[in-house]
């Protein structure tokens, strides 16, 4: 090894830069309330690209947003392609890609920045795709999470994102016995590790008063103002807290 660092520790080498994402590898899909006649006007411009169907390795969804360029969300479905890193995009792309095709190469130029959801507006869809690009640290990572009700209608929604976001879906309820009282997730070091999503139907009290903090108890529509937010509060602790018994 010291000779191979002798050899080369006056060598001079060309500066090096990531390849371009190059648009053969997109995968696009148009989701279903994008103008219709445009729809298959690019589809059929840009069929080596452009899925009928979501698929694992989609790339870009596109969507209909409002004038201002937001896109309106109600529920997990949208929610679900952003904190899983898919590029969201604005419908102008296709048009602008059918003047000029060269464009389909400008997909930053139309990137979705704003969603509004119950009449809230964040700015965080590109901080998402970027993270994950990065591979920064998983927003829900030590994080425990649980549905609390009896009609479990977007337990695939929820359970994707908690996956794609580092965090752990429990099969059974999370008895606090088996778990290090002090922990916090690592990004949310104010909350308990312990998140029950409910419907705001089961009386949770007993686990909001916990006084050993170990339980966050969201409705749906506070979990999904929660992860829109992304706020971070990293537990600075030299030391913190293994949130699970078992990874002791």
């Amino acid at each position: 090894m010291k000779a191979i660092y002798r050899k080369y520790r006056n060598k001079k080498f060309r500066k090096r830069v990531p390849e371009v994402f190059p648009s053969s590898s997109f995968h696009i899909y148009v989701e279903d309330k994008a103008d219709i006649d445009l729809t298959n006007s690019f589809m059929a411009k840009f069929k080596a690209i452009v899925t009928p169907t979501l698929i694992p390795s989609t790339t870009h969804v596109i969507v209909k947003t409002d004038s201002d360029g937001v896109l309106e969300i109600d529920g997990f479905e949208y929610l679900t392609w952003i904190m899983n890193g898919v590029i969201i995009v604005k419908e102008s792309w296709m048009t602008d890609c059918l003047k000029n095709p060269k464009l389909i190469e400008k997909d930053s130029k139309y990137l979705v920045e704003k969603v509004r959801f119950k009449d809230v507006e964040y700015d965080t869809v590109t901080q998402w795709s970027k993270a994950m690009a990065k591979g920064e640290m998983p927003y829900l990572f030590g994080v425990y999470v649980c549905i609390v009700m009896k009609e479990q209608k977007n337990v695939f929604h929820i359970t994707s994102i908690v996956n794609a976001q580092g965090g752990t879906m429990c099969k059974d309820f999370p008895e606090k016995q088996h778990y290090n009282i002090g922990s916090h997730p690592y990004l949310h070091a104010h909350l308990g590790p312990l998140f029950l999503i409910s419907d705001g139907l089961t009386d949770l009290t007993l686990y909001k008063n916990d006084p050993d903090k170990m339980y966050t108890v969201f409705t749906e529509d506070e979990f999904v103002h929660f992860l829109l937010i992304r706020e971070i509060n990293t537990d600075a602790r030299p030391n913190p807290i293994i949130v699970s018994k078992e990874d002791d």
